[in-house]
Formats: structure tokens, sequence, C-alpha cells
């Protein structure tokens, strides 16, 4: 990698044959995440009962989830985990940024998606060992919001329908903004979305 360095900084970490390659691998992201949440927006058009979404529940909850880690592997992309020798990884995120014309403000960046779903397992274990679980306790819920009272709530995954705001273990991260910005990558790099 020494003797690359010159062609790195002269390429910003890609060399233009290969920009193909980074593009397989965000238009498969892309693609997945988004034939994830038109699987959510199928599910919730049948489920127009209680009975029919509670059955549909973990559908609904693994699709969901499927979008966010795709969605935080498009983050890895555009913006590195590390600098890697040379910069490469840095460079390349900031080219990959420009190329596909990603703000650096992209709800994309969200590196706080990123850790929890990357280390679930850990964060579960933090999670469960930081303090007593106790009080209203739900290891998968779709539906709208309930109002909480004074009694704990614990969520493993939830997906709030009113809000469209999906939560587990402590975090909320609301998935309109970030449907949108999926699906405005989409089309401005590939076109119209195939699903």
């Amino acid at each position: 990698m020494e003797d690359k360095k010159e062609y790195i900084d002269l390429y910003d970490g890609i060399q233009p044959p290969h920009l193909s390659f980074y593009s397989q691998a965000i238009r498969f992201n892309l693609e997945s995440a988004i034939y994830s949440v038109e699987s959510v927006t199928n599910i919730l058009g049948e489920a127009d009962t209680e009975e029919k979404l509670s059955v549909a529940t973990d559908a609904i909850l693994d699709a969901v989830q499927n979008m966010l880690v795709h969605t935080a592997n498009l983050a890895k992309y555009f913006w590195e985990t590390n600098k890697g020798q040379h910069k490469i990884h840095r460079k390349r995120a900031q080219n990959l940024r420009k190329v596909f014309d990603v703000s650096n403000n992209s709800v994309l960046k969200n590196k706080d998606l990123r850790n929890h779903l990357e280390h679930l397992d850990e964060n579960i274990d933090k999670y469960l060992w930081s303090k007593p679980i106790v009080g209203r306790i739900f290891p998968a819920y779709v539906g709208p919001e309930m109002v909480r009272d004074n009694v704990p709530y614990h969520f493993f995954r939830a997906f709030f329908t009113d809000s469209g705001t999906f939560e587990s273990l402590g975090l909320r991260f609301e998935m309109q903004p970030i449907v949108d910005e999926l699906y405005s990558l989409y089309r401005r790099s590939f076109g119209e979305t195939k699903t």
C-alpha cells in the first residue's frame, strides 16, 4: 500500500474504473432498504385490524430492522469508520459523497443508528445489565405509541405506526426522513425505484 499513496491521493481514494464496484455495493444496499420499506407499507396496508397487525408484528419489525441495517451499511461508504492507511477510507468516502451528491448533513450519517445496529449484541447486554429491567417490557411491538405513565417502558424493537418512529433499547429513530433520503438517493443515482 505504501507505493500506492501517490495514486490514492491523485484519485481521491477511488480509481475511475473502480467506481462501478462501489456503485454496485451502494445500489444493493439502497434497493434492499427500499424493498424493506415497501414491504412494511404493504403489510401495514393489509393489516386493517388489531389482530392482523399483531400477527404481522415480527414481519414488520424484521423489515424495519432490515431497512435500518442496509441504511447503516450505506453510511459506511459515505462516512468512513476509520481513516485507513494514507487516509484511503476517508478519501473514498468524500469522493463517493461528491459523486452521489450526498450532503455531509444527510440523515444517513447518523452514527447512533449505525453503532446501535452493528453492536446490537453488546448493546443488548449493556441495556439489560445497566439497571434493573422492571415495568412494561415489549420484546416486539407494532402499533400506536402508548401514553407512558410513571412505570418504565422497555422496547427491544418497536415501530409506532402513528409517528413512524422505531425504538430499540431506549434509542428512537424517526423513519420518514431516512426513507425520504433513501428514495432521493436512489432516484438521483439509479433512476426510478425498481421495487
